[in-house]
């Protein structure tokens, strides 16, 4: 979750690295002195002098076919780099890798859709969106929902966004095997400004390299990458590059949302879906659907649980009782516990309370997977009640495991891709160092809609995804800043019964593939209106 617990970006191992805001990234810069005076062979280190240089030879294209829906579904796939060039000199400063998939027998490609990805926060590559659920082919996800054992596999995706657009998944300078053509220059990109003119450029150079200047332009991110599209399609609608539509999977949130009192009200639907999931609720909350449960936890935190915590030591002991005994139906949680927190249930204590009886601890990216407890083996640096943390993240660690294995795999067989030199593929970390954030995604999205009120958003949120509660979600779409029109005919939002990444769910992904495929269909022919 977003600024919660700090306001410092923190990056981790997969995809959920997030503590902060969008923006402060620790661990990506290269260090050369570990234990020892050792050197640090996987992060980038931008204090070398130089570095090989990067081919500018066009991207490797194969031609390939996917079965969907029973119909056989031909494209084209491309991956490789395209450089960026100084518009002054003509010089690249650096090369961007990416893959890409056009349908083919379109009788005019040029104005066929074309939908980019930008992957998530600083340092996470797009491999997730295109291999783990949105491109044509998907990681073979074992049964229990993880990534399982060796050999790792992948097969057709009936869920690939295909058939609505061509598909461009595109890694920043950092990610992927995207680096600045000398190292010294890598802290150049790694700033809100930065970022929207590399991918600006990007963009442009991918259009008009495949002749797509009149095709249809829709922007996606994920979690901290959210922040991107919106102020990435501020930039290109600045520079008379139009885009039709922006999709926001796990937004991140407004600082109003998570400011004093308001987060706790903005975290309690989540706690509920939670404790629904672990059927931690009475039977009667229990018999309801995740969407009911939800909507029972809004109406209290709106109103009762709002006003209790304005109300403060002003509440009636009629008034704090019940508030006590709501908030403990909602959340699972002992009346005592929620006393305890003085009402205020924060969200590392949530997790660690609501299955303390079986040793186990909730996972913020994704609530319904859980971590063992280990017990303290000593007197020093356990919990109260003798158990220490679950280190990482439990359910980011079961899908990270054997995916950039199998990534990689599917880039040197299917794509022929084969870098020389050996380069690592950062999927998670260690290619980006500080990431210097300015602006908001609520700040970037109003000017988007400012400049083109005609502009699409699609949101989609998810009920376990405790890094960005939906409920705050729904609070900064509530107080963006567009006019009457755009609120009641621009803005889609879709809900998942999901953790973070929708698309590696089996289930939300067809709901997502759906919710996708329709936005993409009206937000088309509404421009054409």
């Amino acid at each position: 979750m977003r600024s919660i617990r700090s306001t410092q970006f923190l990056l981790a191992v997969t995809l959920g690295f997030s503590i902060g805001v969008w923006g402060q990234s620790g661990g990506g810069q290269g260090a050369r002195g570990g234990r020892g005076g050792a050197v640090d062979f996987y992060s980038y280190d931008t204090s070398a002098g130089s570095a090989s240089a990067i081919s500018d030879a066009k991207p490797e294209e194969t031609h390939q076919k996917i079965t969907v829906n029973g119909e056989a579904l031909a494209y084209t796939a491309r991956a490789g780099y395209m450089p960026l060039r100084n518009a002054t000199t003509g010089q690249s400063e650096a090369h961007l890798f990416f893959t890409c998939y056009i349908r083919e027998g379109v009788s005019d490609p040029s104005v066929r859709p074309v939908l980019f990805f930008l992957g998530g926060a600083p340092g996470v590559a797009a491999a997730w969106q295109e291999f783990g659920g949105l491109g044509p082919k998907r990681m073979r996800w074992s049964g229990d929902g993880t990534a399982g054992l060796p050999p790792y596999q992948w097969v057709d995706n009936p869920y690939t966004l295909l058939g609505q657009a061509d598909l461009v998944f595109v890694n920043p300078v950092g990610t992927g095997y995207s680096r600045p053509d000398q190292p010294g220059r890598g802290p150049g990109f790694w700033n809100t400004s930065a970022d929207n003119s590399s991918l600006g450029e990007f963009v442009r150079s991918f259009v008009n390299a495949y002749d797509r200047r009149n095709s249809p332009l829709f922007l996606a991110g994920e979690d901290f990458g959210t922040g991107r599209a919106a102020g990435l399609a501020v930039y290109l609608i600045d520079r008379n590059v139009p885009v039709q539509g922006v999709v926001l999977l796990s937004m991140t949130l407004s600082a109003d949302s998570m400011a004093g009192d308001t987060q706790y009200v903005m975290l309690l639907p989540s706690l509920a879906t939670a404790a629904w999931h672990h059927k931690r609720l009475a039977p009667e909350l229990q018999a309801l659907s995740a969407e009911q449960v939800a909507e029972q936890a809004r109406q209290f935190a709106a109103r009762e649980y709002l006003h209790a915590l304005y109300k403060g030591d002003r509440m009636t002991p009629e008034e704090r009782g019940r508030a006590i005994a709501n908030l403990s139906r909602l959340t699972g949680l002992s009346r005592a516990f929620v006393v305890s927190n003085n009402l205020r249930i924060p969200l590392e204590r949530f997790n660690r309370e609501l299955l303390r009886d079986q040793r186990k601890e909730l996972t913020i990216s994704d609530a319904r997977v859980t971590g063992y407890v280990p017990g303290s083996t000593g007197g020093r640096g356990g919990r109260g009640g003798g158990s220490g943390g679950v280190a990482g993240d439990s359910a980011l660690s079961r899908l990270a495991g054997g995916f950039l294995t199998a990534y990689e795999d599917y880039l040197r067989r299917e794509l022929n891709v084969n870098n020389s030199g050996n380069p690592v593929y950062y999927l998670s970390g260690g290619g980006v160092g500080t990431f210097t954030v300015t602006g908001s995604d609520d700040a970037s999205l109003a000017a988007a809609f400012a400049r083109n009120p005609r502009l699409q958003l699609f949101v989609g949120m998810n009920f376990f995804d405790l890094r960005a509660p939906f409920y705050a979600a729904e609070f900064t779409l509530a107080h963006l800043n567009v006019a009457p029109e755009v609120r009641a005919r621009n803005i889609t939002v879709g809900h998942y019964e999901s953790g973070q990444m929708a698309y590696v769910d089996g289930k939300s992904l067809a709901k997502l593939h759906g919710d996708l495929s329709r936005f993409i269909q009206n937000a088309i022919a509404a421009g054409r209106k």
